[in-house]
């Protein structure tokens, strides 16, 4: 064990690649006399759900100085508590790691991450402790290519080698992910800060491209925040494979995962692919982060136990906004124009205005339920929930348009969030859930309690129809042109509504018919009897498709019935569909007033 002026030390080595173990090694200097207790979090901040991962330590054993064995006793779920000795006490325990996910810990032939709330057990009593962690480099031969990834400090002179790092206490050892094996690693830097994409997985990116744009969006973010965050080097770290996506925010980086199909080749120089402006999308909203829930954190959150749940209703603030600014920090930085960024308004909008959850659930209770509820969805979570992400930046984008109406354009959200970070984030004093409606009222001087109290605490429609057309756009609706309509359509494509007949549940291709992923309520398909899983053989007498399903049912009239039939549990069932005009469900935004929507969009 190195690391012996720490007075806790731990040591992570890869035991097993095809086992999916890592094996850790604690010492602790001065354990409690009376039997020290160690505990694993339960969940990691950021991500709110219980996940228990002290269920992943398959052994734990501990010894006393002179190697003599120790008793370990388990207490609780996540709890040990160790028999008592005077002297160094040192406990081993291997951890299986086959979760792969940002919030996980994940081992295979080409790497190994893991965050620290999965591997590093607290030490009760000595939490603001300095501590230590040495990463052994695996022997086998076949991965003497392997490089650590980690913006956790250290004193080694050569970056991204095994050896020795550290951290200031438990909260921030567990708030630098590590990443370590084969990728790549693609520096920039913006004035005075450095910072790492590190990709791994393999892929056929236009590398150079990426770096640029991240570019752009890390100075944006920096600019916009104005003072400098504590950290000199900032990394992207991104784990890529066939299909994902992912994100979770931490103190000097963001552990990303994404389809490398979805990143941008050499060919792609003169377009946004839609995948890409995805990923830069969520960089952004991770980058975002650094400053608005790392820093300016809300009551509820800020030193919250990681054993239990700890409850706000504050998220539609922290997910929210930083949702509104993700991608209008794009535009900002002229990665995308204004038809493209409208066109990702008008797809919001559509998602949340599909949403029947949003009748039942206000924002503030949804942010309070993440734990029960947005964590943990099923199949009727699009008719029982709102999400506090997606209703959260249309709230944003109404409440910035709001904020400059009623200001004739002298403030914005730009000026709330910059009294968040001025007055909470520097300062560390966190928010309380009305943070925002006092710093309108007594910062910008603006009467908005009205506002606040509807769109917060009730379930009725956000007044984004209104205070877009104020600002020279007007939100048009139409039916969808296909299944897989997402919205915001050019508006000399859009037919006539009366054209379409609706079905009311998205569909998965399958080799024979299409699977039902969910049912809307109030919908065609709710009202025939259509169910989650169901899958769709037959309509009338024509066989079925994700492909074809929409045409076939453009052929009925309004009114007009026919059997449905399907596959259920592998049984056939014929169900009597009636064919319903297909809802305006489907938004565009049209620009109507050049100079209005200056006053929003333009710098």
């Amino acid at each position: 064990m190195q690391n012996h002026n720490f007075k806790i030390s731990y040591e992570v080595n890869v035991a097993s690649l095809s086992g999916h173990l890592f094996q850790v090694s604690l010492q602790i200097e001065h354990p409690e006399e009376t039997g020290q207790i160690l505990r694993l979090p339960a969940w990691i901040p950021g991500s709110y759900m219980i996940r228990d991962f002290a269920k992943n330590i398959v052994t734990i054993s501990a010894q006393d100085p002179s190697g003599l064995p120790l008793i370990v006793e388990k207490i609780d779920k996540q709890s040990w508590q160790i028999q008592p000795c005077i002297g160094r006490l040192t406990i081993d325990y291997s951890v299986y790691a086959f979760d792969l996910s940002v919030r996980g810990a994940y081992i295979n032939d080409e790497m190994a991450f893991f965050n620290g709330t999965n591997m590093f057990l607290a030490v009760q009593g000595q939490t603001e402790q300095a501590c230590a962690v040495h990463l052994i480099k695996p022997k086998d031969s076949a991965l003497d290519h392997w490089q650590v990834a980690t913006t956790m400090p250290t004193t080694q002179q050569a970056t991204h080698e095994f050896g020795d790092f550290w951290a200031s206490n438990y909260q921030e050892l567990i708030d630098h992910p590590v990443l370590l094996g084969e990728f790549d690693i693609l520096p920039f830097s913006t004035p005075h800060h450095d910072f790492e994409l590190i990709l791994a997985g393999g892929h056929q990116a236009d590398t150079e491209r990426m770096v640029q744009d991240l570019q752009k969006i890390c100075q944006h973010h920096l600019t916009f925040f104005g003072d400098a965050p504590p950290f000199k080097t900032y990394q992207f770290i991104t784990l890529l494979t066939d299909n994902a996506f992912g994100g979770l925010e931490h103190i000097s980086s963001t552990a990303l995962m994404y389809s490398r199909n979805s990143l941008p080749d050499i060919n792609d120089r003169q377009i946004m692919p839609d995948g890409y402006q995805v990923f830069l999308s969520l960089c952004s909203h991770e980058f975002f982060h650094t400053w608005h829930v790392k820093r300016i954190k809300p009551l509820g959150l800020a030193d919250a136990s990681l054993s239990t749940e700890a409850y706000t209703e504050q998220l539609w603030i922290y997910e929210g906004f930083t949702s509104y600014f993700d991608d209008l920090s794009l535009l900002r930085c002229g990665l995308i124009d204004q038809t493209a960024y409208l066109k990702i308004v008008a797809q919001s909008i559509t998602r949340l205005i599909r949403n029947q959850g949003r009748f039942k659930q206000s924002i503030t209770e949804s942010s309070f339920d993440a734990w029960t509820k947005f964590y943990k969805q099923d199949e009727g979570a699009i008719n029982h929930i709102v999400s506090y992400y997606n209703k959260g930046a249309i709230l944003a984008m109404c409440l910035d348009l709001l904020i400059r109406k009623k200001s004739y354009g002298q403030s914005s959200l730009d000026d709330v969030m910059a009294y968040l970070w001025q007055q909470h984030g520097k300062t560390a004093i966190a928010t309380t859930k009305d943070v925002v409606q006092k710093i309108c009222r007594e910062q910008l001087h603006l009467d908005m309690d009205d506002f606040f109290t509807c769109a917060l605490y009730t379930t009725q429609e956000l007044p984004f129809t209104a205070l877009l057309q104020d600002f020279g756009v007007k939100a048009q609706l139409y039916s969808r042109l296909s299944l897989d309509d997402k919205g915001g359509t050019a508006n000399n494509e859009i037919p006539s509504p009366a054209s379409k007949i609706d079905f009311g549940a998205p569909l998965k291709a399958q080799e024979i018919g299409a699977k039902v992923l969910q049912v809307s309520q109030d919908s065609a398909a709710y009202r025939s009897g259509v169910q989650v899983h169901d899958i769709i053989i037959a309509l009338g007498l024509w066989q079925i498709s994700k492909e074809n399903l929409q045409k076939q049912l453009d052929r009925l009239a309004p009114g007009e019935q026919v059997a449905l039939t399907l596959l259920r549990d592998k049984k056939v069932k014929t169900l009597l569909f009636t064919a319903e005009v297909a809802k305006v469900d489907t938004v565009f935004l049209e620009v109507v007033d050049d100079s209005l929507i200056a006053k929003w969009l333009s710098p």
